[in-house]
């Protein structure tokens, strides 16, 4: 199964409920609100479709909804501008341009644009595709020179890559789309345009002081944030390479590098980490991607990102289920080939949790388990089981839906959600008979089982780790219909025959012929009573038995 989480940003193409079933059965982990786009009301609509069809697939899907920051837009234009390389242009707010006697005007939204531009710096339109460079500076405007050919459209994007940009990266509208994310149960607020992590710690005491548990996911676009990027991973819940704003302002060539570094440094310290922006882009238009774009996919991939996100693609692209498809389809055939997990000596193992979690991974591996069954209140046990990346799949057990939504964002970690409150036990129970019927699990068959910390795991029963293995409750424990008893000088083995797997490991254990299989072949194994005196009681044999069906007893 897929371990790599994919994130689908919700647009026109996307927000009826048949396109978002259509999303999450294609392989849609964490659905991506937008807020740079549409209102309150349209985005709650989709986020109530997200999780009325939730539901209705049995698929936890977690939202993020991503904030717009303090983007810097061109301001409205009677039309478009025609520029050509070597026109000088007014930059500036409207009120500031009305004295100045030429159309050649730019308008910008920014208010502290004349305070942050400064002469011999650049100034980017439109994702980079035109550069102009700040030649003076006058009363409350700009002058700049364009430095090539091209079109300029209303609302297009401004980026200042040389100048330190005053507004602060949480405005006054994120505060207002965060107050509506809280009261609409959204799982993650993505932050744009960090700078550091005074950024981060804002939004995070916010968050505290309303006692909601959402968590925050930094953006990385900016060269001051790449700067930083070791004290915003470690305030962070979560990073987003964002590539297409980091492209612009530091250039294209570094963004390969940048994006390698960043998700090591996240997979050092647990961080999970989302890779995004023009993963698929060409899937726009065409309904498969070009050999680079899966190329990309694949590295991103293998270089350790926990998630990988689509957005125009999408959000507004002809293909949309298609390109989550495609992009699930690369992400399995890449983890085919994973990359080399961290040696252990380079592992933290400095909490309890970390080093129970890594444990399970090598139990589970060792023992060829088929889950590693987390069972946690918060999550923090399974975001930790993360980091070294384990080869067994593991299922998030918990009895709150917001730890199973936030899970959906866990590398490798599928949310089990129950509806068990109190008792541990029932939990695992539960989910033990749950996960044996739904995998067809049969006699002999393991889980490990982790319980991590808090309020309902009482009386010493955290942070612990157990193998289950799959056996069938006999219908008369000790019945002369399933019990077969043989008794000798120094004890009495007993062999419960509703149990017993018909491995016949017993038989190649014992060395001493006590153990014998069937005549035909089928069924279960038989006691040879005349060899039972042979018993030295090392009870390799009861070792060996996957379902524990034997017991030797000892006079």
């Amino acid at each position: 199964m897929r371990r790599a989480k994919i994130v689908a940003t919700i647009g026109p193409a996307t927000n009826t409920k048949s396109q978002i079933k259509k999303m999450i059965h294609a392989g849609m982990d964490v659905a991506r609100v937008n807020m740079s786009h549409g209102d309150h009301e349209g985005h709650k609509q989709v986020i109530e479709s997200i999780r009325e069809v939730s539901k209705e697939a049995k698929k936890t899907v977690g939202i993020l909804m991503d904030l717009q920051g303090p983007k810097i837009r061109v301001d409205q234009l009677d039309g478009t501008l025609d520029l050509k390389a070597g026109d000088m242009y007014y930059l500036g707010r409207k009120d500031n341009l009305v004295s100045v006697d030429s159309d050649k005007k730019i308008f910008s939204d920014y208010e502290y644009i004349f305070d942050d531009l400064n002469t011999g710096e650049r100034v980017l339109f439109d994702d980079g595709k035109i550069t102009a460079k700040c030649t003076e500076k006058k009363d409350g405007y700009l002058v700049i020179e364009v430095l090539n050919d091209g079109i300029l459209k209303p609302r297009k994007g401004i980026n200042l890559p040389d100048s330190k940009v005053s507004a602060a990266a949480f405005t006054k509208e994120d505060k207002k789309n965060l107050m509506f994310g809280i009261k609409n149960e959204v799982d993650y607020f993505a932050l744009s345009f960090v700078g550091n992590a005074e950024d981060i710690k804002k939004v995070k005491f916010l968050l505290h002081k309303l006692k909601c548990s959402q968590k925050v996911v930094a953006k990385i676009e900016r060269p001051e944030a790449i700067k930083n990027i070791d004290e915003i991973i470690k305030v962070s819940d979560a990073i987003m390479v964002a590539r297409g704003d980091m492209g612009v302002e530091l250039g294209n060539h570094l963004v390969p590098a940048v994006q390698k570094e960043i998700i090591n440094k996240c997979n050092k310290v647990g961080c999970p980490v989302i890779t995004a922006t023009q993963m698929l882009e060409s899937m726009m238009d065409n309904p498969s991607p070009t050999r680079a774009e899966a190329s990309d996919v694949a590295n991103a991939i293998w270089d350790g990102t926990d998630a990988v996100m689509l957005s125009g693609e999408s959000a507004a692209g002809k293909y949309p289920i298609e390109s989550i498809q495609m992009m699930s389809d690369i992400v399995l055939e890449a983890e085919k080939k994973p990359k080399e997990r961290p040696l252990m000596r380079n592992v933290d193992l400095s909490s309890v949790s970390a080093s129970i979690m890594v444990a399970c991974s090598l139990i589970a591996e060792k023992i060829k388990a088929k889950r590693i069954v987390c069972v946690t209140q918060s999550g923090n046990s399974c975001l930790k089981l993360t980091r070294f990346r384990p080869t067994t799949q593991a299922l998030g057990v918990t009895n709150s839906i917001q730890v199973a939504r936030r899970m959906s964002l866990y590398w490798g970690v599928t949310p089990f959600l129950v509806n068990e409150r109190n008792d541990a036990e029932d939990i695992e129970n539960v989910v033990i008979n749950k996960i044996k019927n739904k995998l067809g699990l049969q006699n002999g068959d393991k889980l490990v089982i982790s319980r991590g910390d808090g309020q309902f795991f009482q009386e010493g029963k955290s942070n612990n780790i157990r193998v289950e293995i799959i056996k069938d409750t006999p219908k008369v424990r000790g019945g002369s219909d399933t019990l077969v008893t043989s008794e000798f000088s120094e004890g009495q083995i007993n062999l419960d025959t509703f149990s017993c797997a018909t491995c016949f490991n017993c038989v190649s254990t014992c060395p001493h012929g006590i153990w014998k299989k069937p005549i035909d072949g089928y069924g279960h194994v038989n006691i040879n009573a005349i060899k039972a005196e042979r018993c030295t009681f090392d009870m390799e044999c009861v070792e060996k038995c996957p379902t524990g069906a034997i017991e030797i007893l000892n006079k």
